[in-house]
């Protein structure tokens, strides 16, 4: 199961968005930006797309600023660190600092 489901046997509206021809061009334009790596740490597999303001989910071709490559791991980081300019709940985030 994946773990941005919330609830068990229902996809959430956040993971059907992950599934569109939309988000697949947008994580291969971020992929190509930040040279296919984590963008924290360098590493080049388990890469995903992090978003940085969901404000913005949707229209992210338009908006690329908001959206970066991240490795499973650092991903997990940005969202326990509340105080993370790539945390979506940081009110002082910052686009790519």
């Amino acid at each position: 199961m994946s773990r941005v489901q919330h609830r068990k046997g229902r996809k959430s509206n956040y993971l059907k968005s992950l599934q569109n021809d939309n988000h697949l061009e947008v994580r291969r334009r971020a992929l190509l930006r930040d040279g296919f790596a984590c963008k924290l740490c360098g590493v080049k597999i388990k890469l995903e797309l992090h978003h940085i303001d969901y404000r913005y989910l949707g229209k992210e071709l338009e908006n690329m600023q908001w959206v970066v490559v991240l490795c499973e791991d650092c991903h997990q980081l940005v969202h326990r660190d509340i105080n993370h300019s790539f945390n979506p709940k940081n009110a002082a985030k910052c686009p790519l600092c």
